[in-house]
């Protein structure tokens, strides 16, 4: 995978995902996880876990071209590769996820050059409209224990108000606060109230506002 990160580049994440024979997974290895924001702590994401449930390696090797989404909404064309042993029975997934972002921008600065305008406004709305199928970034636990010691969290111990400013600012930079419903998530996660959790994102939100 680090062979193929080199020849293809920072533009594209590489993540391999090994299933567990009592049940579960957990990623073997990574390659440029800073575009998802993903580490060796992350779980396979709902659309990798619907395609086994449904078992789609059974008649396909492989999944490609479908969007999948990561921080702040960033999109991503993805494709997915079941491994599988002599048997056909799925050992794990390779996940490749490429940010196209920068050639979209080459794109449209070659259409400036020749002013057609009508393409660049055609290539923005296409991208807009893409669903994405698939969320890449981590659970919030995950993005949580990055700035706070899981241990620290699961002992119930009150945390202080820099600890809920940090965690509440990491989640906000990986936009999970897009998504409905996550405040509550967020305050049984950190044991803080959902109100508690609405002001520290207040407080978060001002000091970016500042920063601008």
């Amino acid at each position: 995978m680090n062979y193929f990160g080199a020849i293809l580049g920072s533009n594209y994440e590489f993540v391999l995902h090994v299933l567990i024979p009592e049940g579960g997974s957990q990623i073997g290895h990574i390659v440029n996880g800073e575009l998802s924001g993903r580490t060796l702590n992350g779980s396979l994401t709902d659309y990798a876990k619907k395609l086994i449930s449904e078992k789609v390696y059974l008649e396909k090797d492989f999944v490609t071209d479908y969007v999948g989404e990561g921080p702040r909404g960033k999109k991503f064309r993805s494709s997915t590769l079941f491994i599988k042993d002599s048997k056909g029975v799925l050992q794990g997934l390779l996940c490749i996820n490429f940010d196209a972002d920068v050639y979209r921008k080459v794109a449209k600065d070659v259409l400036k050059l020749v002013n057609l305008s009508l393409d660049i406004e055609h290539i923005e709305m296409k991208t807009e409209q893409e669903q994405p199928v698939e969320r890449l970034h981590d659970n919030v636990s995950n993005i949580i224990y990055t700035v706070i010691d899981k241990d620290i969290l699961e002992s119930g111990a009150q945390l202080s108000p820099d600890q809920k400013k940090l965690a509440i600012a990491k989640l906000k930079e990986y936009g999970v606060f897009d998504i409905k419903g996550t405040i509550n998530e967020v305050s049984d996660i950190m044991g803080m109230s959902e109100s508690s959790v609405y002001r520290y994102l207040q407080m978060v939100s001002r000091d970016y506002s500042i920063q601008k």
